[in-house]
């Protein structure tokens, strides 16, 4: 048996599973397409064949694929259900209240233990002093993991028994990110509109600001993903506000704010710029 076992082996899930290695762990590592296992399985982690085998292999098992769907998916399978009991899963993925709410659930049943997650950072903050992971869920699950998180970011912060907590704040600052993107997009428009250049634009912000990166971009016209900055894509963000907009629902409030900016992701989308960086929305405002 190993101690950790790592599902899902995107950037972020590859960097967790280095850092608990890096931390001494034995870890087994399992992603769907299986090229992915490699690089880990080069610094010591153990591959896993199926998501079943991943399982059995430890007591704990942290989660970092795409959504709470997937998850349940995997997890539900008739040959992963039996192995599930007596195991802590930790998830890390993005997703709603409701949604961490109904995992802890479908795990009791399967008596499992559950922590709910967010990673405030990129992946290559993995393991620093200032990276901030909230958890929710039992206290007693969260004392048992305490350690083992604190391989994985320096800024650990326990919210409490809401297990839904977690995934409340990381859409909250989620919100607050894409009311300045959506924001920056309609004021550059605005200066091009009066012919002031993306360049002038971008001097006015400090060094380092995500809205000098996005108007050099513009400027550029390098909306090539990561051509010259880092960061998720249009279609990328265009689920982020699906899921603000299922969670208004879910929590009856007003889906207004979603609703309002969710046409503009969409009409990128449309035109072709799904991958392209942030900063292409702008194309969507001067249609």
């Amino acid at each position: 048996m190993s101690d950790i076992s790592v599902i899902g082996l995107g950037a972020m899930g590859s960097a967790l599973a280095r850092a608990l290695v890096t931390a001494g762990h034995s870890v087994t590592v399992w992603n769907r397409s299986s090229e992915k296992t490699a690089p880990l399985t080069a610094v010591g982690a153990q591959g896993a064949e199926n998501v079943s085998e991943a399982v059995l292999a430890s007591p704990l098992v942290f989660v970092s694929i795409d959504n709470y769907s997937a998850t349940t998916a995997l997890f539900s399978a008739d040959d992963v259900v039996p192995h599930l009991s007596g195991r802590t899963v930790v998830q890390l993925s993005t997703g709603t209240p409701k949604e961490a709410h109904d995992s802890e659930d479908w795990l009791k049943d399967c008596q499992a233990d559950y922590l709910d997650g967010a990673l405030m950072f990129y992946p290559d903050k993995v393991g620093a002093a200032e990276a901030q992971i909230l958890i929710a869920g039992q206290k007693a699950t969260f004392e048992r993991c305490e350690e083992v998180l604190r391989c994985l970011g320096g800024d650990l912060r326990y919210l409490g028994e809401n297990v839904g907590a977690a995934a409340a704040i990381d859409l909250a600052h989620l919100s607050e990110s894409l009311g300045k993107y959506v924001g920056f997009a309609h004021g550059a428009r605005l200066c091009e509109a009066e012919g002031v250049a993306a360049d002038i634009l971008a001097s006015t912000f400090e060094e380092g600001e995500r809205a000098r990166q996005l108007a050099e971009i513009i400027h550029a016209g390098a909306y090539e993903l990561a051509s010259l900055h880092p960061g998720a894509s249009i279609r990328v963000w265009e689920g982020v506000v699906q899921r603000l907009q299922t969670q208004a629902r879910d929590a009856k409030i007003s889906s207004e704010f979603p609703d309002n900016i969710s046409g503009i992701f969409k009409r990128a989308i449309a035109l072709g710029h799904g991958e392209e960086d942030l900063a292409g929305l702008i194309k969507a405002l001067r249609d």
